[in-house]
């Protein structure tokens, strides 16, 4: 039960997040959060069609990952971007607080998403092995050994640093509802971090080159969050 933990805190993580930090902190609307989460699922089996047809076509590894960063970021951009024009709560309630609550859902749902394959895949090992050959299994068996501690900071990094970027990008759409150009800058924004984050491993294989990605994502995203805060209270 122990080693289940790390992968209920991706689980539930997001509603955690939704209610102490959402509707306390930011005072805002559970709407942004619900549909935070519908526009990602809606944007993952869009994405996770077009991604799985590449698989079976493309050969080349930075094609591939090319289509998997321009998918990313049309769809995943244009959901947003789509859920504030089309619900009128939303629209009338267009400010940093509601984008952070729909950012919460959005990155949320990916959580959710991870986690319950990973609590899926431990029921399965547990309790029923023989349904996953061999290569599968030792496969499955290889990704959960990693810790419980390694486990549950795995959890909590992916929690918030996905919170934080999905925050950048949330807010870079809300602000095209001022000026249409700033979709075009989600959509490139998103494009370039996914190219950076799918393609990390040709640069280094080493471990301390995934975390200094990610404390370049903590520091510089943080900052940008920050500018357009104030960008978006003027």
């Amino acid at each position: 039960m122990l080693d289940s933990i790390p992968y209920l805190v991706y689980f539930l993580g997001p509603f955690l997040l939704a209610i102490f930090l959402g509707k306390r902190l930011l005072r805002a609307q559970y709407t942004a959060f619900f549909a935070g989460l519908l526009t990602f699922f809606v944007a993952w089996v869009v994405i996770l069609v077009i991604t799985t047809s590449a698989i079976m076509h493309v050969k080349n590894a930075l094609l591939y990952s090319v289509i998997v960063a321009a998918s990313a970021g049309v769809f995943e951009e244009s959901s947003r971007f789509f859920a504030f024009r089309i619900s009128k709560k939303l629209h009338e309630n267009r400010n940093w607080n509601t984008g952070i609550m729909f950012a919460i859902g959005h990155s949320g749902m990916e959580s959710i998403i991870v986690g319950g394959s990973l609590l899926l895949t431990i029921a399965v090992i547990t309790y029923a092995p023989e349904l996953l050959s061999e290569e599968v299994l030792s496969e499955a068996q290889a990704v959960l050994e990693i810790g419980f501690l390694q486990g549950l900071y795995s959890a909590f990094e992916r929690l918030f640093v996905g919170l934080l970027i999905h925050s950048c990008f949330t807010c870079v759409v809300l602000m095209s509802f001022v000026q249409r150009r700033y979709l075009l800058v989600a959509v490139l924004w998103h494009f370039v971090h996914d190219m950076v984050g799918l393609n990390l491993h040709y640069v280094s294989d080493h471990w301390i080159a995934a975390k200094l990605w990610i404390l370049f994502i903590v520091v510089v995203y943080s900052w940008f969050l920050f500018k357009l805060r104030k960008r978006m209270t003027i």
